[in-house]
């Protein structure tokens, strides 16, 4: 697995995992949403950094 992966992947499971161990975890509707969009910013940054990296 490279390294973007797992990044990937312990970032995404922070951001899912976390809200329950704090006791707040997503109910609305609008909570979902900006979750998603959280993963989904992520998804996108992740591989610029690693683009910025390998200079």
């Amino acid at each position: 697995m490279r390294s973007v992966d797992t990044w990937f992947l312990l970032l995404a499971g922070a951001c899912i995992v976390g809200p329950y161990i704090l006791g707040v975890g997503p109910k609305t509707r609008r909570d979902w949403v900006y979750l998603a969009l959280t993963i989904a910013f992520l998804a996108w940054i992740l591989p610029l950094m690693i683009s910025l990296r390998s200079r």
